[in-house]
């Protein structure tokens, strides 16, 4: 393998020569300027010659061992490879190894130093006017492709939209991860406030992505990249905005404090974001209300990770977010967001605990009233909470209206249009649904909940093609969950991929502590009817388990035309003072249980039709239609 010092001397790439003594890269007359940093990475991958060249190495040998987060590199490579010609895939360059690296696929070639080329002998050849002209083309072309990169560097333009990715944690104790988390959901609020500034939260890092098609990806101008580094009380902050065509650095910065200034330096930070890209201004970023104590708003970071982080089968966590948030409210009792936040976790307990819905809920609404008397500029946001509870009450007209304040107030939140399609889905208004989880989707690209959901409402509509692309999508950002297997179990069952549905929908089944031993009989009665009766047999077996989900007895009693079954269990749960999402009941495989008789009944029981009523809504035939 070559040596740095051979190297410094020149070699060839693929179609490249490489003179790293000059800083330059040479095809024809084609001539390549990378960033120091950018060279540095292209000597660690020549010095190799093909073998892996991990990010650790980059790190030790062109960032001197100083923590580094996965974007400089990430930036660094994307820029390399624009030098090189080499965007498009499969890359002929450079190869990224997923999670482990990089190598160079193209062959080193030492040579020698080129020595000075003798200059042409004078000429007194008249060149041909035809041939200036081409020749000026030639030089103002190559003089715009080299000036790009130096544009895009100096004159970036206006910045209209930028995604805020997930900032990486620099400290040696990963409990620090809740300031992490809360630090940059913190900042996303902050530029929310910047005017015409479309602000997106990413919710992954795309490690084996560029730059370029990040920004693709989310549909953005630009990203916020950033790093979070505690060494005992002491906090420092790097970010940097990163052009999304380009790769270019626009703007840069660290910000430094105690830990309990940690609000504080979000407000630094928002601010120098704020000016580096829209001009230095007097406007306030942040409300009086939103400067909390340092020991409640620590409390709230904590308590809001442990929020976002629970599920089914960590209800526990759903538990200590409301230690954590009641506790921040009451060292600081008028932190507005914190009262949000907790009412959240009230609102949820009956879906995680199996709490009493109107205890919790009333409790959650109480909440929220606080809430809003403390810091009316949260009444916008508390729509989304409010929906939320009005939902499960089957109070859908409320719901709707609370719904509409969350997703029209001044900062939005993805998961207001998640909750708002769900309800829409409950009545039956599926194109609806379907314009309010694409809003979701484009505030929050990388959400694996919201991209499963669009994949699921793709299904029901009949748009096989779309449902692939988003079921794709949300495995590829880690998606798993029950949102997820139960809508590519109906997907698979009408590609008539029938092993493969039933694997997906006992996981399913398995993941909310059911019983699956009902469901291969179920499976096999679809194959062939004559099985029907032993399927029904197994479900009204399997059904005496109160852990079961009544929507499952529906489908697949409705599944297997025993449509008289289905509604009988459909009615029974509705008056049970329980709440279960109404939206399945408008799928295409429904269509007969749509049709029968007590149809119309089960709408009045779940007060669906007191809501078409007040809209104006019709039915008709198998289908509502709402103006």
């Amino acid at each position: 393998m070559p040596t740095k010092e051979e190297l410094q001397t020149g070699f060839i790439i693929g179609d490249w020569e490489v003179l790293p003594a000059r800083g330059v890269l040479r095809s024809g007359e084609r001539e390549e300027r990378p960033e120091p940093k950018v060279l540095e990475v292209l000597l660690a991958l020549a010095v190799r010659d093909g073998d892996l060249v991990t990010r650790d190495d980059l790190i030790r040998e062109v960032w001197d061992g100083r923590p580094t987060s996965d974007e400089p590199i990430n930036r660094c490579v994307a820029q390399l490879r624009g030098h090189l010609g080499d965007r498009d895939r499969p890359h002929r360059y450079i190869e990224t190894l997923t999670r482990r690296g990089y190598r160079l696929n193209e062959k080193v070639i030492l040579q020698d130093p080129v020595a000075p080329a003798a200059p042409p002998p004078p000429t007194t050849t008249k060149v041909s006017n035809r041939r200036r002209i081409w020749m000026l083309l030639a030089f103002i072309t190559a003089a715009i492709f080299i000036a790009r990169p130096i544009v895009d560097e100096f004159f970036p333009g206006k910045v209209e939209s930028i995604a805020v990715l997930p900032f990486d944690n620099l400290s040696d104790d990963i409990a620090d991860q809740y300031l992490v988390s809360g630090f940059k959901a913190e900042l996303v609020h902050s530029l929310q406030n910047v005017p015409d500034l479309a602000v997106i939260p990413g919710q992954v890092t795309y490690p084996d992505k560029e730059i370029s098609e990040i920004a693709q990806i989310l549909g953005v101008d630009a990203l916020l990249l950033g790093a979070l580094q505690r060494e005992g009380d002491t906090l420092k902050i790097n970010y940097q905005v990163v052009r999304g065509r380009s790769g270019i650095t626009v703007s840069s910065g660290s910000v430094t404090g105690q830990v309990g200034e940690t609000f504080a330096l979000q407000g630094r930070v928002a601010v120098q974001v704020r000016d580096d890209l829209v001009g230095v201004s007097a406007q306030q970023l942040i409300s009086a209300n939103r400067n909390p104590a340092s020991e409640s708003f620590d409390r709230y970071l904590r308590g809001l990770y442990a929020l976002e982080r629970r599920s089914r089968g960590t209800p526990e966590k759903l538990d200590e977010a409301i230690r954590l948030l009641t506790e921040s409210i009451a060292i600081d009792p008028n932190f507005g967001p914190a009262y949000l936040s907790l009412a959240t976790a009230y609102a949820l307990l009956p879906d995680y605990r199996n709490a009493p819905l109107q205890e919790t809920h009333q409790r959650a609404l109480k909440i929220v009233e606080q809430g809003i008397d403390i810091d009316p500029s949260i009444a916008d946001a508390a729509g989304e909470v409010l929906g939320f509870v009005y939902q499960k009450q089957r109070q859908w007209a409320q719901a709707e209206e609370a719904y509409i304040r969350a997703t029209t107030a001044r900062v939005v939140d993805s998961n207001a249009f998640n909750w708002y399609s769900l309800m829409l889905a409950g009545v039956g208004r599926l194109d609806d649904a379907l314009a309010q989880l694409l809003i979701a989707q484009k505030i929050d690209p990388s959400s694996a909940v919201i991209n499963s959901r669009l994949g699921t409402v793709y299904t029901w509509l009949g748009n096989s093609k779309k449902a692939n692309e988003f079921f794709e999508r949300a495995i590829q950002l880690d998606a798993g969950g029950e949102t997820y297997r139960f809508g590519k179990t109906l997907l698979l069952t009408r590609e008539g991929k029938l092993d493969e549905a039933a694997d997906m929908f006992a996981a399913g089944v398995a993941m909310s502590g059911g019983q699956t031993d009902w469901i291969a009989p179920v499976f096999a009665a679809i194959a062939d009817q004559s099985l029907t009766a032993t399927a029904l047999t197994a479900i009204e077996t399997a059904f005496l388990d109160p852990q079961l989900d009544p929507r499952l007895n529906i489908i697949s009693r409705t599944v297997l035309d025993d449509i008289d079954g289905a509604i009988e269990v459909a009615l029974s749960a509705a008056d049970k003072d329980e709440f279960f999402e109404m939206d399945f009941l408008f799928i295409p495989e429904l269509r007969q249980l749509r049709l029968h008789a007590d149809f119309p009944v089960l709408m009045e029981k779940l007060g669906i039709q007191k809501y078409w009523t007040e809209k104006e809504c019709r039915w008709q035939g198998d289908a509502v239609s709402c103006p």
